[in-house]
């Protein structure tokens, strides 16, 4: 994974609640990183969609895409910002994406999605780090 420390923007929460196979309920969900000096506003209501291709060793490209999306937005004083509602999902019969653990979080590489280059990059290259700051090895 390389990824420049000014582009590295980080999704954590507190519980990664599954309800059903395909979405996970990400509670007190919040980003932090870098990134966040130099992006534009995150507006409610959103989603942006995750690609995990990159921990993984295969042919095809975006079957490892899941879809996060949140609802209201909150700016913190310590430069975070909590998104309420915030969930992980993705198509069961086609995607698969990495079981998420409470002590995961995941690293994106803002990189590709500078305003003037944005449209044309589709999904967030994304990254699974556990408890120990480790990248997981999906493969295993």
């Amino acid at each position: 994974m390389k990824l420049g420390e000014k582009f590295r923007l980080e999704i954590h929460w507190d519980k990664a609640i599954y309800e059903k196979e395909n979405m996970c309920k990400l509670k007190d969900c919040y980003l932090s990183g870098p990134a966040l000096a130099i992006a534009q506003q995150v507006q409610s209501n959103e989603y942006i969609s995750l690609d995990f291709c990159g921990q993984y060793s295969i042919i095809t490209h975006n079957a490892y895409v899941a879809k996060f999306s949140w609802g209201e937005v909150i700016y913190n004083a310590n430069k975070t910002i909590t998104l309420k509602d915030a969930t992980m999902s993705h198509d069961t019969d086609f995607h698969r994406v990495p079981k998420l653990n409470d002590n995961d979080y995941i690293i994106v590489d803002t990189q590709d999605h500078q305003v003037d280059i944005h449209h044309l990059n589709l999904v967030y290259k994304s990254y699974v780090i556990n408890a120990e700051n480790d990248l997981y090895n999906f493969r295993k």
